[in-house]
């Protein structure tokens, strides 16, 4: 018989003044409330097929709806969902029943058409896909399984309050702290909203143990044991590893022993197995008849031969697991992990909790009752869950799920705020308490925001919006690009990334999976950059694109290192998701096919940062696009010809179209000497890739021409692929500018000096 505790008054000295009743009946309300508002705020950052193991569960409580019988466990069965073969029916025939008279096969193949194909090729974090247009009423069965999921969570709310009352009566804050600290864990209210029999494993352990511990300090007649006996077969039926609850409730059964004797305990003892018998008992006899097994494990690993490890982890190996373990108590939300920081605070979280239950137990020399349950029925429950986990971890594929100590929920939020309670004095405990509650709340929200991060739609764009380089053009398939931004220009220095905007919407529904690609090519094909996925950051697959919505998907290019500056041309498609060779066409407007992809316009690639614009340096002039010339300067020959310019170039922010410079040398009337037309450095720096405060230094040669010597004015301007040229905005400083040099309309005039 495991130490005994004294003989000691179930109150606490620290506070003998009952509670009022209605003052705990309004705790209860303000947390059910607050339980209730956080999980609708999970439930709608959280798409409704998202979740462990959801399809599989979903697959199964279909499978109930269609076919009232109990399956085989076989293979066949496994096919239609594993969670047949491997978990018990509560929760499953509970959404079954809920869901009766609304659709079944429509709705399964809702479920079914919903899977994201990316998801499984680590190209998106997202498992499943908001199909768009789809009918509410084959969403409502599987809004229901989620509502009895909520349930199970709420029960495991309601039943560590009662828990933690039954232990501390004299302080409703504390079972309030104890309450939130196990519901309103991030992990345990995302599975709670999710479709998964969790939370009801957690819901129906956290019964039985609230039960035993009630009928333990109420001292009641040893019948009552019947229905903790009761609640303890409930769990078998919600999951078979929550069977574990029977230990904690035998250890309380242990310290009844004494107050009890061991007549009434014995009796205590028969009770409870004739509830635990009559609920629990005609399942496992059938377990046995059916498959020789009171929980058939081996039958189910027959059926799914990948449930166990081949080879078992070493211990070694599996203690390797313990911070990850401990991260996925907390923030492990499938396949997205929380932010580092909120993990290292839910660790010293846990580790400052267990210190404060050591110190409360040296440090009192007078334990209650309640104190006493804490460090002998609780404390051991958690290690054993503990131990559990690591056993599942080293023996069972992907049993690495720390969430899976949320059966034990109700003994580790009562362990978490008797130890945080214990640093304070008794004054002060109560402000502990309200603490735990900001401090659960602030963490729920703070992880609410990481989900909607991942799983929420992209906001439609604002309409009227002029893309910096318009393009509409039409994809097969129904993908449409409205046009690109280069906000910070269309060059990138080695070792730097170029932020590219594309804004993409679709006319009608997409019914296939397309992959999106970005390739950024040398001039002989040679790929620098290559993005193959989903469209905002793999958050919005084809087949969940809105009609009508005009959407932004951002990208960060970040091309190899190059050993010369080169241009590079920035090119997007898309192919079908299973046949990555058969790009799909892209027409204009007016349906002229324009290739297997678009080109969204030339980059440079440079192995050097850019050359800073000087500082305070006024321009000679500016067009009013921000294009500028910082300088413009002939070189002439000795007979006074000139035979080239140096244009000295800048911009004040990224160009976005390609400009032809002009020069002409002209006589005194007017009539042409020499002209070149080209764009910068003869191509290599067109006026599309110039980022705000890039400066090019660019020589236009015309070379020896007769008649040069009589130049008496040199024009320079700019043009687009229209043929119009560029209007100047103003020079710099009027004021200011060299004798020679005129701002015209359009471009630059340099006389000769006489």
């Amino acid at each position: 018989m495991i130490g005994a505790p004294p003989r000691v008054n179930t109150v606490d000295a620290v506070s003998t003044k009952p509670t009022p009743w209605w003052n705990s009946t309004r705790l209860i309300w303000a947390m059910v409330a607050l339980y209730l508002s956080l999980a609708g705020v999970f439930a709608s950052v959280t798409p409704i097929f998202e979740g462990f193991d959801a399809q599989a569960h979903y697959a199964a409580i279909n499978y109930y709806r269609a076919t009232p019988a109990i399956p085989a466990l076989t293979a066949e069965t496994s096919r239609t969902s594993y969670e047949l073969v491997t978990q018990p029916p509560l929760y499953y025939v509970l959404s079954a029943l809920a869901a009766t008279g609304w659709p079944v096969a429509s709705a399964d193949a809702v479920a079914k058409a919903s899977i994201n194909p990316y998801y499984d090729k680590s190209l998106s974090l997202r498992q499943s896909i908001i199909l768009p247009q789809v009918d509410i009423v084959n969403l409502v069965p599987a809004w229901i399984a989620r509502l009895v999921s909520l349930l199970g969570g709420l029960i495991t709310l309601l039943c560590t309050w009662w828990l933690a009352r039954s232990l501390v009566p004299e302080r409703p804050s504390f079972a309030f702290a104890a309450a939130v600290i196990a519901a309103l864990n991030p992990q345990f209210l995302f599975t709670s909203v999710t479709i998964s029999n969790d939370a009801w494993a957690a819901a129906t352990a956290s019964l039985a143990l609230a039960v035993a511990v009630d009928v333990y300090m109420k001292q009641r007649r040893p019948a009552a044991w019947f229905w903790v006996g009761a609640a303890v077969g409930l769990t078998g039926f919600a999951k078979y590893s929550a069977l574990l609850i029977a230990v904690p409730v035998a250890l309380v059964w242990l310290l009844a022993w004494r107050r009890m004797g061991w007549r009434r305990a014995l009796a205590a003892a028969g009770y409870g197995l004739l509830g635990g018998g009559l609920v629990l008992g005609w399942w496992l006899i059938r377990n046995w008849m059916h498959y020789g097994e009171l929980v058939p494990l081996g039958t189910m690993s027959q059926a799914i031969p990948a449930l166990s490890r081949a080879t078992p982890f070493t211990w070694a190996r599996t203690f390797e697991f313990a911070p990850w373990l401990v991260a996925s108590f907390w923030g492990v939300f499938v396949a997205i992990i929380a932010p580092p920081l909120y993990l290292d605070l839910t660790r010293w979280f846990m580790v400052l909790g267990i210190v404060g239950l050591g110190f409360g137990l040296v440090r009192r020399r007078r334990q209650t009752q309640g104190q006493w349950v804490i460090y002998l029925v609780l404390a051991p429950w958690l290690g054993l869950v503990a131990l559990s986990i690591l056993h599942w971890t080293r023996t069972v594929s992907y049993g690495e799920q720390g969430r899976l100590g949320h059966v034990g929920a109700a003994a580790f939020g009562v362990a978490m705020a008797a130890g945080w309670e214990a640093f304070a004095p008794a004054r002060m405990k109560s402000w502990v308490h309200w603490g735990l509650v900001v401090a659960m709340t602030g963490a729920a929200l703070w992880m609410a925001t990481v989900l909607q991060g991942v799983h929420g739609l992209p906001a439609a764009v604002a309409q009227p919006f002029t893309p910096d380089r318009p393009l509409d053009v039409r994809f097969n398939g129904g993908m449409r690009l409205l046009g690109v931004d280069f906000p910070d220009g269309a060059a990138v220095a080695a070792g730097a990334a170029m932020p590219i905007t594309l804004y993409f919407t679709t006319d009608q529904p997409i019914t296939e999976d397309y992959t999106l690609f970005i390739h950024l090519a040398s001039a002989d094909d040679a790929l620098d950059y290559q993005f193959d996925g989903i469209p905002v950051a793999g958050r919005h697959p084809t087949r969940q694109w809105l009609p009508g919505q005009v959407f932004a998907d951002r990208h960060l290019i970040a091309p190899a290192a190059v050993l010369t500056d080169t241009l590079d041309t920035l090119s997007m498609g898309f192919y079908p998701i299973a046949e990555r060779n058969q790009r799909v066409p892209v027409y204009s407007p007016t349906g002229e096919l324009l290739g297997d992809r678009i080109e969204l316009g030339a980059v440079r690639l440079q192995t050097q940062a850019p050359q800073a614009s000087d500082t305070g340096a006024a321009p000679l002039l500016q067009w009013e696009n921000g294009i500028a010339l910082l300088e413009a300067r002939p070189v002439l020959g000795a007979s006074g010809a000139p035979a080239s310019i140096l244009l000295r170039w800048t911009a004040d922010r990224p160009i976005q179209r390609d400009y032809t410079v002009s020069v002409q040398v002209l006589d005194g009337e007017d009539t042409m000497l020499a002209q070149v037309d080209r764009q910068p450095l003869a191509g290599a720096h067109p006026t599309s890739t110039w980022r705000a405060g890039d400066v090019i230094n660019d020589t236009v040669l015309w070379g020896a021409t007769p008649g040069l010597e009589h130049w008496a004015r040199i024009l320079v301007t700019l043009y687009g692929a229209d043929g119009q040229r560029l209007a100047t905005a103003s020079s710099g400083n009027q004021t200011a500018l060299p004798q020679g040099l005129n701002v015209l309309k359009d471009g630059l005039e340099i006389r000769r000096e006489e």
